[in-house]
Protein backbone atom coordinates (compact mmCIF):
# COMPACT_ATOMS: atom_id res chain seq x y z
CA UNK A 1 0.00 0.00 0.00
CA UNK A 2 2.90 2.29 -0.21
CA UNK A 3 2.48 5.48 -2.51
CA UNK A 4 3.88 8.58 -1.96
CA UNK A 5 1.90 12.07 -1.45
CA UNK A 6 1.85 13.03 -5.26
CA UNK A 7 -0.22 10.23 -5.75
CA UNK A 8 -2.22 10.95 -3.22
CA UNK A 9 -3.03 14.39 -4.80
CA UNK A 10 -5.00 12.65 -7.61
CA UNK A 11 -8.72 11.18 -6.84
CA UNK A 12 -9.43 9.41 -3.97
CA UNK A 13 -6.09 9.71 -2.10
CA UNK A 14 -7.02 10.54 1.14
CA UNK A 15 -10.44 11.64 2.83
CA UNK A 16 -10.53 15.28 4.30
CA UNK A 17 -13.67 16.67 6.03
CA UNK A 18 -15.03 19.76 6.11
CA UNK A 19 -18.40 20.11 8.14
CA UNK A 20 -21.48 22.22 8.29
CA UNK A 21 -22.79 21.79 11.46
CA UNK A 22 -26.63 22.77 11.89
CA UNK A 23 -28.03 24.02 14.96
CA UNK A 24 -31.76 24.30 14.62
CA UNK A 25 -33.30 25.22 18.04
CA UNK A 26 -37.37 23.38 18.16
CA UNK A 27 -39.73 22.17 20.51
CA UNK A 28 -39.26 18.24 19.41
CA UNK A 29 -39.32 17.41 16.39
CA UNK A 30 -40.01 19.90 13.19
CA UNK A 31 -43.35 20.04 11.69
CA UNK A 32 -44.43 22.11 8.75
CA UNK A 33 -45.49 24.63 11.10
CA UNK A 34 -42.94 25.16 13.73
CA UNK A 35 -40.47 28.09 13.45
CA UNK A 36 -36.61 27.38 14.00
CA UNK A 37 -33.18 29.20 14.83
CA UNK A 38 -30.89 27.89 12.70
CA UNK A 39 -26.86 28.13 12.69
CA UNK A 40 -24.72 26.49 10.27
CA UNK A 41 -20.98 26.08 11.49
CA UNK A 42 -18.01 25.39 9.10
CA UNK A 43 -15.39 22.82 9.80
CA UNK A 44 -12.80 20.49 8.20
CA UNK A 45 -10.08 17.52 8.41
CA UNK A 46 -6.62 18.07 7.35
CA UNK A 47 -5.90 17.71 3.74
CA UNK A 48 -2.75 17.37 1.50
CA UNK A 49 -2.67 20.93 0.11
CA UNK A 50 -1.40 24.19 1.44
CA UNK A 51 -4.92 25.50 1.29
CA UNK A 52 -8.44 25.39 -0.13
CA UNK A 53 -9.57 28.60 -0.32
CA UNK A 54 -13.65 28.64 -1.34
CA UNK A 55 -15.60 31.86 -1.77
CA UNK A 56 -18.64 31.63 -0.57
CA UNK A 57 -21.33 34.27 -1.39
CA UNK A 58 -24.67 33.05 -0.02
CA UNK A 59 -25.95 30.39 2.22
CA UNK A 60 -29.69 28.95 1.79
CA UNK A 61 -31.55 26.53 3.40
CA UNK A 62 -34.51 24.78 1.23
CA UNK A 63 -37.56 24.51 3.73
CA UNK A 64 -40.28 21.73 3.13
CA UNK A 65 -43.59 23.27 4.47
CA UNK A 66 -45.76 20.48 2.67
CA UNK A 67 -48.23 18.74 5.68
CA UNK A 68 -48.18 15.36 3.93
CA UNK A 69 -44.48 15.16 3.64
CA UNK A 70 -42.52 17.45 6.53
CA UNK A 71 -41.97 13.55 8.39
CA UNK A 72 -41.48 11.29 5.10
CA UNK A 73 -37.56 11.21 4.81
CA UNK A 74 -38.00 9.57 1.45
CA UNK A 75 -39.03 13.02 -0.02
CA UNK A 76 -36.04 15.03 -1.03
CA UNK A 77 -33.93 11.91 -0.84
CA UNK A 78 -35.00 9.15 -3.58
CA UNK A 79 -35.20 9.50 -7.35
CA UNK A 80 -38.93 8.68 -7.54
CA UNK A 81 -39.86 11.40 -4.92
CA UNK A 82 -40.94 14.81 -5.65
CA UNK A 83 -37.36 16.03 -4.72
CA UNK A 84 -36.20 15.57 -8.43
CA UNK A 85 -35.43 17.20 -11.49
CA UNK A 86 -35.74 21.17 -11.30
CA UNK A 87 -36.10 21.52 -7.62
CA UNK A 88 -32.53 22.97 -7.45
CA UNK A 89 -32.48 26.00 -9.81
CA UNK A 90 -32.48 29.27 -8.77
CA UNK A 91 -36.22 30.20 -8.13
CA UNK A 92 -37.20 31.26 -4.80
CA UNK A 93 -40.25 28.73 -5.04
CA UNK A 94 -38.88 24.91 -6.71
CA UNK A 95 -41.28 21.71 -6.95
CA UNK A 96 -41.39 22.14 -3.48
CA UNK A 97 -41.21 23.91 -0.24
CA UNK A 98 -38.74 27.04 -0.88
CA UNK A 99 -35.10 28.71 -0.30
CA UNK A 100 -34.73 30.56 2.75
CA UNK A 101 -31.06 32.82 2.51
CA UNK A 102 -29.55 32.70 5.52
CA UNK A 103 -27.27 35.49 7.22
CA UNK A 104 -23.73 34.98 7.03
CA UNK A 105 -20.46 36.75 5.91
CA UNK A 106 -19.47 36.44 2.25
CA UNK A 107 -15.73 36.06 1.65
CA UNK A 108 -12.95 33.25 0.87
CA UNK A 109 -12.63 30.45 3.51
CA UNK A 110 -9.94 28.07 3.62
CA UNK A 111 -11.23 24.40 4.75
CA UNK A 112 -7.59 23.70 5.65
CA UNK A 113 -7.71 26.67 8.81
CA UNK A 114 -10.29 24.48 10.45
CA UNK A 115 -9.21 20.90 11.34
CA UNK A 116 -9.94 18.64 14.06
CA UNK A 117 -12.86 19.97 15.13
CA UNK A 118 -12.58 23.39 15.24
CA UNK A 119 -15.22 24.91 13.45
CA UNK A 120 -16.35 28.61 12.79
CA UNK A 121 -20.14 30.20 12.36
CA UNK A 122 -20.92 30.74 8.69
CA UNK A 123 -25.11 31.12 8.71
CA UNK A 124 -27.81 31.77 10.67
CA UNK A 125 -31.37 32.42 10.39
CA UNK A 126 -34.90 31.51 11.23
CA UNK A 127 -36.77 29.39 9.09
CA UNK A 128 -40.20 27.40 9.83
CA UNK A 129 -40.74 23.62 8.33
CA UNK A 130 -38.95 20.74 7.67
CA UNK A 131 -34.70 21.34 7.08
CA UNK A 132 -34.29 18.80 3.51
CA UNK A 133 -31.18 20.92 2.74
CA UNK A 134 -28.22 23.42 2.85
CA UNK A 135 -26.82 25.25 0.03
CA UNK A 136 -23.94 28.00 -0.70
CA UNK A 137 -23.67 30.05 -3.97
CA UNK A 138 -19.95 29.54 -4.32
CA UNK A 139 -17.62 32.08 -6.99
CA UNK A 140 -14.67 30.34 -7.15
CA UNK A 141 -12.60 27.63 -5.21
CA UNK A 142 -8.57 27.97 -5.48
CA UNK A 143 -6.04 24.67 -4.03
CA UNK A 144 -2.84 26.36 -3.32
CA UNK A 145 -0.21 23.34 -4.34
CA UNK A 146 3.31 23.70 -3.13
CA UNK A 147 3.07 27.36 -2.97
CA UNK A 148 1.36 27.52 -6.33
CA UNK A 149 -2.19 28.44 -6.70
CA UNK A 150 -4.87 26.52 -8.81
CA UNK A 151 -8.21 27.66 -9.84
CA UNK A 152 -10.52 24.51 -9.58
CA UNK A 153 -13.66 24.09 -11.89
CA UNK A 154 -17.38 23.50 -10.82
CA UNK A 155 -18.77 21.41 -12.86
CA UNK A 156 -21.69 22.75 -15.11
CA UNK A 157 -24.76 21.02 -13.56
CA UNK A 158 -24.10 22.69 -10.03
CA UNK A 159 -24.58 26.18 -11.61
CA UNK A 160 -21.60 27.51 -8.92
CA UNK A 161 -24.09 25.80 -5.58
CA UNK A 162 -22.79 22.91 -3.34
CA UNK A 163 -25.58 21.11 -1.70
CA UNK A 164 -25.99 19.39 1.49
CA UNK A 165 -29.41 16.57 1.91
CA UNK A 166 -30.47 16.16 5.94
CA UNK A 167 -32.39 13.40 6.56
CA UNK A 168 -33.57 12.88 10.29
CA UNK A 169 -30.94 10.22 10.95
CA UNK A 170 -28.31 12.42 10.79
CA UNK A 171 -29.98 15.14 13.08
CA UNK A 172 -28.89 15.25 16.59
CA UNK A 173 -31.97 16.19 18.22
CA UNK A 174 -32.64 17.29 22.12
CA UNK A 175 -35.55 19.35 23.40
CA UNK A 176 -34.49 22.79 21.69
CA UNK A 177 -32.14 21.76 19.10
CA UNK A 178 -30.99 19.64 16.31
CA UNK A 179 -27.52 19.66 15.12
CA UNK A 180 -25.58 18.37 11.72
CA UNK A 181 -22.32 17.68 10.23
CA UNK A 182 -21.85 17.56 6.46
CA UNK A 183 -18.08 15.55 5.96
CA UNK A 184 -17.18 17.91 2.87
CA UNK A 185 -14.27 15.15 1.13
CA UNK A 186 -12.09 17.39 -0.34
CA UNK A 187 -9.86 14.73 -1.52
CA UNK A 188 -12.68 13.12 -3.71
CA UNK A 189 -14.10 16.24 -4.22
CA UNK A 190 -11.06 18.00 -5.95
CA UNK A 191 -9.76 16.15 -8.47
CA UNK A 192 -6.69 16.93 -10.76
CA UNK A 193 -6.16 15.53 -14.35
CA UNK A 194 -3.42 17.01 -16.73
CA UNK A 195 -2.59 19.83 -14.46
CA UNK A 196 -6.42 20.97 -14.31
CA UNK A 197 -8.42 20.87 -10.84
CA UNK A 198 -11.92 19.85 -11.17
CA UNK A 199 -15.09 19.81 -8.28
CA UNK A 200 -17.55 17.61 -7.81
CA UNK A 201 -18.86 18.14 -4.10
CA UNK A 202 -18.66 14.45 -1.86
CA UNK A 203 -20.69 15.02 0.97
CA UNK A 204 -21.70 13.13 4.14
CA UNK A 205 -23.91 14.71 6.43
CA UNK A 206 -23.44 12.93 10.51
CA UNK A 207 -23.67 13.56 14.09
CA UNK A 208 -21.87 12.37 17.17
CA UNK A 209 -24.81 10.67 18.37
CA UNK A 210 -25.67 8.48 15.56
CA UNK A 211 -22.29 8.34 14.15
CA UNK A 212 -18.82 7.21 15.73
CA UNK A 213 -15.45 8.65 15.31
CA UNK A 214 -11.61 7.29 15.97
CA UNK A 215 -8.56 9.12 17.19
CA UNK A 216 -5.00 8.93 18.32
CA UNK A 217 -1.46 9.94 17.38
CA UNK A 218 1.07 8.95 14.80
CA UNK A 219 5.23 9.65 15.45
CA UNK A 220 7.29 10.49 14.01
CA UNK A 221 6.09 13.77 12.13
CA UNK A 222 8.52 12.67 9.42
CA UNK A 223 6.50 9.49 8.33
CA UNK A 224 3.96 11.78 6.65
CA UNK A 225 1.27 9.42 7.55
CA UNK A 226 -2.26 9.14 5.78
CA UNK A 227 -4.45 7.20 8.13
CA UNK A 228 -7.70 5.30 6.49
CA UNK A 229 -10.44 3.50 8.29
CA UNK A 230 -11.80 0.67 6.31
CA UNK A 231 -15.17 -0.45 7.14
CA UNK A 232 -17.12 -2.72 5.40
CA UNK A 233 -19.86 0.09 4.02
CA UNK A 234 -17.63 3.18 4.99
CA UNK A 235 -14.01 4.49 4.78
CA UNK A 236 -12.64 7.88 5.91
CA UNK A 237 -9.27 9.12 5.89
CA UNK A 238 -6.92 11.62 8.15
CA UNK A 239 -4.09 13.53 7.72
CA UNK A 240 -2.37 13.92 10.91
CA UNK A 241 -1.10 17.44 12.25
CA UNK A 242 2.17 18.17 12.90
CA UNK A 243 2.72 16.70 16.49
CA UNK A 244 0.81 13.64 14.95
CA UNK A 245 -2.84 14.09 16.15
CA UNK A 246 -5.55 12.89 13.86
CA UNK A 247 -9.03 12.51 14.28
CA UNK A 248 -11.77 10.78 12.12
CA UNK A 249 -15.81 11.43 12.39
CA UNK A 250 -18.77 10.40 10.98
CA UNK A 251 -17.91 6.78 10.79
CA UNK A 252 -20.95 4.26 10.62
CA UNK A 253 -20.81 1.64 13.74
CA UNK A 254 -18.71 -1.74 13.39
CA UNK A 255 -15.40 -3.27 13.00
CA UNK A 256 -12.61 -1.45 10.52
CA UNK A 257 -9.25 -1.76 9.72
CA UNK A 258 -7.01 1.09 10.76
CA UNK A 259 -3.87 1.64 7.91
CA UNK A 260 -1.01 3.92 8.79
CA UNK A 261 0.18 4.53 4.92
CA UNK A 262 4.06 6.15 5.64
CA UNK A 263 6.24 7.70 3.46
CA UNK A 264 10.16 8.82 3.40
CA UNK A 265 10.82 5.24 4.33
CA UNK A 266 8.67 4.23 7.42
CA UNK A 267 7.26 1.08 7.21
CA UNK A 268 3.58 0.98 7.22
CA UNK A 269 1.17 0.11 10.10
CA UNK A 270 -2.48 -2.11 10.41
CA UNK A 271 -4.30 -2.32 12.98
CA UNK A 272 -6.97 -4.41 12.47
CA UNK A 273 -10.71 -5.04 14.19
CA UNK A 274 -11.08 -1.60 15.51
CA UNK A 275 -14.34 -1.50 17.28
CA UNK A 276 -16.48 1.99 16.37
CA UNK A 277 -19.70 2.90 18.35
CA UNK A 278 -22.08 5.20 17.18
CA UNK A 279 -22.40 7.70 20.05
CA UNK A 280 -18.31 8.15 20.93
CA UNK A 281 -14.69 8.20 19.56
CA UNK A 282 -12.71 5.06 19.93
CA UNK A 283 -9.19 6.15 21.23
CA UNK A 284 -6.40 4.90 19.74
CA UNK A 285 -2.90 3.93 21.45
CA UNK A 286 -0.23 5.82 20.30
CA UNK A 287 1.38 4.72 17.36
CA UNK A 288 5.27 4.89 16.45
CA UNK A 289 6.71 4.03 12.99
CA UNK A 290 9.84 2.59 12.40
CA UNK A 291 12.29 1.95 9.43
Amino acid sequence: MKKNLRSLMTGSFAVAAAAFAIIACQKGDVQHNETTALKVYLTDHPADYDQVLVNITTVEAKIDTGKATCKDDRHGRRPEAFDHHGDDHRSRKDAFGFWQTLSFKPGSYDLLTLRNGVDTLLATGTVTGTIRKIRMGVSSVTVVKNGVSYPVVMAPDLQNFIYVHVHSKELDKSADSSKVWVDFDVSRSIVEQNGQFYLRPVLKPFNDRHFGGLEGSVTPADARVVVTAYGSTDTATAIPDKRGNYCIRGLDGGNYKLVFDANNGYIDTTINNVAVTAGRKTRIAPVVLKK
